[in-house]
């Protein structure tokens, strides 16, 4: 297949794009090469190639960044999504456009499923549901894919964060009020590509690994399995911390958006497998002895 990917400057765009060049044509492009904010480069872009697919991986991800500049959120994270899907539709090509958990009501414990509500907080979370709601409008055949804490070794992420700090300093935190699920970019490509080549594969489904947790929880696994690497650390144990307590947060986050990986089994044919597993091997292979 002959497949655009976006978005490789990031953690998933550019797992994506490493492991589709194994075995498919792929034009990569990270927001250098394509300006989002641009309708006309858009369309210079891909009106100039032929190509099967589109896995739109590329958006303005910070949440509070969105708060402040929110033109700047809506042209790339609505607008230009609804463009590039306009112009699969036209070519026949199909497309998979990254999402995020963010989009769910987050007010109740348990793991989301796909039909559940959406009532998206904050700038962010707003511009992205109107993404899925104007891909989806162009074709129902088009997957919209569901992203939460994305870990991976192109750019780094919390665990990454976590490790560094721990590193340095006796007392570390992290939030104990919000859960969600840590996904590892390198699972979430394999997945993406077992989306695309399923031609059942439509509408909303949840991209991320299996099992549900705070960032507490998440800070501590990765703090656990970074000592057992080899990792010397001053911080063993993290504190416990709210998002009420967060000085920097402008904009409101769910609380609850851990999402349910059933459908996504289905649909791929894979298992989906923890993330306390997907996380370990990261730890192992970017962090351990060696």
């Amino acid at each position: 297949m002959r497949i655009i990917i976006t978005g490789t400057g990031g953690r998933l765009g550019a797992a994506v794009s490493r492991l589709l060049r194994e075995r498919h044509r792929v034009i990569a492009w990270d927001r250098k090469a394509l300006d989002l904010t641009s309708p006309d480069q858009i369309d210079d872009h891909l009106g100039a190639l032929d190509f099967d697919a589109v896995i739109h991986c590329a958006a303005v991800t910070g949440v509070d960044y969105c708060e402040t500049y929110p033109d700047e959120a809506h042209a790339v994270n609505t607008a230009a999504p609804a463009q590039i899907a306009r112009i699969c539709k036209t070519r026949g090509a199909r497309m998979i456009h990254v999402s995020t958990d963010y989009v769910y009501d987050g007010t109740q414990p348990g793991l989301r499923r796909e039909s559940d509500p959406c009532r998206p907080l904050g700038i962010y979370a707003k511009t992205k549901r109107a993404a899925e709601e104007a891909v989806l409008e162009v074709s129902a055949d088009f997957v919209v894919a569901r992203a939460s804490w994305i870990f991976g070794p192109d750019r780094p992420g919390f665990a990454d964060a976590i490790i560094q700090r721990a590193m340095l300093e006796t007392h570390c935190g992290a939030i104990a009020d919000k859960w969600s699920n840590p996904s590892y970019s390198h699972d979430q490509a394999a997945l993406l590509e077992a989306l695309l080549l399923n031609p059942a594969a439509r509408g909303a489904v949840n991209l991320c690994n299996a099992g549900s947790c705070s960032w507490l929880e998440y800070g501590q696994t990765t703090l656990d399995l970074a000592f057992a690497a080899g990792v010397s650390l001053q911080c063993r144990t993290l504190s416990p911390q709210r998002c009420a307590e967060m000085p920097g947060f402008l904009a409101e986050r769910p609380v609850y958006t851990a999402m349910d990986t059933s459908h996504l089994a289905a649909l791929t044919g894979q298992p989906v497998r923890p993330w306390q597993e997907a996380l370990a091997e990261y730890i192992n292979t970017y962090y351990g002895r060696g």
